[in-house]
């Protein structure tokens, strides 16, 4: 297993160049816009209400750059007791390319932060969620140090799939400080880097979470119950999506995670990268 990740490690890092299509370093929100909704309905049931205020969204200076700032604040608010900010990209990327976010991520109780790509209104050509597919590059929970990587694919909820199956960073991540949370995503595999940076072109530096073969994923057509041919779901352009939650099923389903809520808590976002592939990629 170890051999053959460090083979796709090696062929992400020399089958594909890049060049520099999005650097979004914060001067405003005009590559963004903002959710507005009362997540408890949700399939996670998160109890957020995401607004579009300036106490939960906004671009300030921290430590001498610009920041976008996402919020999570204990208040309430149309019924729900948090607020919190989830942005999304005002134009879809890809397919194929490197994603890259420089963030600090913040850790706590009841505390969802997320780094992910999502199909334009959770749906592509293949159908609802997660038969369009999802890419979550960095997701954290709770005050453990666990960080995780995910493909979401398959049929309609809830005839759904993920890989890989072990998702946790092989790794003790650093949440106190700002880190890159990057995918490299190509036809034939899907890679999630730590602290990786493109530079003249090439993927340098940083540790590899996992790689994962296109064999491995898969979308299912929800009339007919066959699969979709190539590598459906991720063929596709996606938006950026960063948020932070607070509750849901998921932190939730911890021993003690949804108490004492670690409210305030905010995601740091100083950079958004997307770098489009520069040349055709080699086949695994």
């Amino acid at each position: 297993m170890v051999a053959s990740l460090l083979v796709l490690a090696l062929a992400s890092m020399s089958a594909a160049t890049f060049i520099n299509v999005l650097n979004d370093t914060f001067q405003d929100l005009s590559n963004w816009k903002m959710m507005v909704r009362y997540s408890v309905n949700s399939g996670n049931k998160e109890w957020q209400y995401y607004t579009n205020r300036s106490n939960n969204v906004y671009i300030t200076q921290v430590n001498g750059q610009n920041a976008l700032i996402l919020k999570a604040i204990q208040e309430n608010y149309l019924g729900a007791n948090f607020t919190s900010g989830r942005v999304y990209s005002a134009s879809s990327w890809g397919p194929y390319g490197f994603f890259n976010v420089k963030a600090i991520v913040p850790k706590g109780n009841g505390i969802w932060p997320a780094i992910w790509l999502l199909p334009p209104n959770s749906r592509s050509i293949y159908g609802n969620w997660a038969a369009c597919g999802e890419i979550d590059i960095m997701e954290t929970i709770c005050t453990n140090t666990a960080g995780y990587a995910t493909l979401h694919f398959g049929g309609e909820s809830p005839n759904t799939a993920s890989a890989p199956s072990n998702n946790t960073y092989p790794f003790i991540a650093d949440w106190s400080n700002a880190h890159w949370y990057g995918v490299d995503w190509q036809p034939t595999y899907m890679s999630f880097w730590y602290d990786a940076q493109i530079v003249n072109g090439v993927i340098t530096g940083g540790n590899l979470i996992s790689s994962i073969s296109s064999s491995s994923w898969y979308s299912v057509n929800t009339t007919t119950g066959q699969r979709y041919p190539g590598n459906a779901p991720f063929d596709t352009p996606f938006n950026i999506v960063l948020n932070v939650a607070v509750g849901g099923t998921w932190p939730c389903s911890r021993p003690g995670c949804c108490s004492n809520i670690a409210a305030p808590a905010q995601m740091t976002v100083f950079n958004v990268q997307v770098w489009q592939n520069a040349q055709s990629e080699d086949q695994l």
